[in-house]
């Protein structure tokens, strides 16, 4: 397509800023956009290169797709295939581990030699450029019969912990949770070695209830987030698989309490990446009475705070990280124009450095970055664009580094791409 000259550009540059602003109100005017950049892509297929997320007549698969990026590294884990990919930033299929049962042998790469020593990347283009390129890795695949693939994350020295389904015949049915434990956690070292599985009580511990997310923290510690119907619990394990810390959290034992007409409900928690700390992201709601049935049920949200929780005392610290509020969408009514309440941003997560990353839906294809600092201050903002309504998919991370990255498809191919949010706080 021909550029255009720079008076057209402008002009519709600025229409379709008029555009947005009057849809976003004008609360949102001066807020520069952070701009993606798409890394690589890959096709919709069953090769060792290609991700697999439709079935016939182009529905969606069931099955969890998910990624998550470690030095440079992406780890693309597929789990209508059965495998878990692992890229260069420039898009080169380094790793393979995958289930031979539901994929075709793999002709790209030639299998592990785990005897073998470790050598550079081979292969990769921009070595020299990319810093990934330059770590000593293993190139190849390993053949392993995973039977349903959650969450992947990765440790600084290359363990893989990828979450999978027990065999059916050692899931425990838990009644006093009211859950069936069908969930454990394998370990693989760098050079695609099965490691012993990590369950409730560390090394071949009972399995885990569902799990919600995996975290790795600065000091290699795996956090497994865990939803039950009426609590969360959370297990903390070091390196080596020992169990560290493990917590209940309910509604009755919010640090919030149910009050004066405010209900608090939890809808995230996650760990701090440098101390044994969790942190409970809360939302308070009012309570509005139903005039015909009388029932009181929440209405608008009306704060959203983080309550940090020391796991070596049990004890939640004193205070809180109060997120801004997202201001009122304005639309209109008839002859009217009326404020629509917008919903609570949602945390992408926390960085080393202890900053919480937000992203607020301000309209179609349009979101808000915000980055928040331990004492709740916003210490950056930017506008981001995310084509939703092109996307039949995407699924979006920050890295402990302040990096938001994520895997977005439409129908004929998804991309990789990530925002250098981590720049916005150079120098903090």
């Amino acid at each position: 397509m021909s550029q255009p000259s720079r008076i057209v550009a402008f002009l519709c540059a600025a229409a379709a800023c008029a555009a947005v602003l009057s849809l976003a109100g004008c609360q949102r005017k001066g807020i520069e956009e952070l701009v993606s950049t798409q890394l690589f892509s890959m096709s919709m297929g069953k090769m060792e290169d290609q991700v697999d997320l439709f079935q016939f007549e182009g529905a969606m698969v069931e099955q969890q797709t998910s990624i998550t990026m470690r030095d440079g590294w992406f780890y693309v884990a597929n789990a209508s295939a059965g495998k878990i990919m692992v890229f260069s930033s420039y898009g080169d299929l380094i790793f393979l581990l995958y289930n031979p049962r539901t994929n075709p042998a793999p002709t790209i790469l030639g299998p592990v030699n785990p005897d073998a020593p470790d050598t550079p990347a081979a292969g990769t283009k921009g070595a020299a450029a990319d810093p990934a390129a330059a770590v000593v890795s293993t190139r190849g695949y390993v053949a392993y019969p995973f039977q349903d693939i959650g969450h992947v994350v990765v440790a600084s020295d290359r363990t893989l912990y990828v979450e999978d389904a027990v065999p059916e015949a050692k899931a425990v049915k838990d009644a006093d949770r009211g859950v069936t434990r069908s969930r454990a956690i394998l370990r693989f070292d760098r050079k695609g070695r099965l490691l012993a599985p990590l369950g409730e009580e560390g090394i071949g511990g009972s399995p885990f209830p569902f799990v919600s997310a995996l975290y790795v923290t600065s000091a290699d510690q795996l956090v497994v987030v865990c939803r039950l119907p009426k609590s969360w619990e959370v297990f903390w394990f070091s390196p080596d698989g020992t169990p560290m810390y493990q917590v209940e959290i309910s509604s009755s034992n919010l640090p919030a309490k149910r009050e004066n007409g405010i209900t608090p409900v939890l809808v995230n928690l996650l760990p701090d990446l440098q101390a044994p700390l969790l942190y409970l992201v809360i939302d308070s709601y009012k309570e509005s009475a139903d005039t015909r049935s009388g029932v009181s049920a929440p209405s608008d949200a009306v704060t959203s705070r983080a309550y940090k929780l020391d796991l070596r005392t049990q004890q939640y610290a004193p205070g809180w990280v109060e997120f801004p509020q997202n201001p009122p969408h304005r639309t209109k009514l008839g002859l009217k124009t009326v404020e629509i309440p917008s919903p609570p941003s949602d945390l992408l997560g926390v960085s080393t450095a202890g900053f919480f990353y937000l992203l607020a839906y301000t309209d179609t294809n349009l979101y808000t970055l915000q980055i928040v600092d331990p004492r709740g201050r916003v210490r950056a903002q930017r506008r981001v664009v995310i084509e939703d309504s092109e996307l039949s998919f995407r699924d979006i991370h920050l890295s402990s580094s302040g990096i938001i990255y994520g895997l977005l498809a439409d129908k004929s191919k998804a991309r990789v791409a990530w925002w250098r949010s981590d720049l916005l706080l150079k120098g903090e």
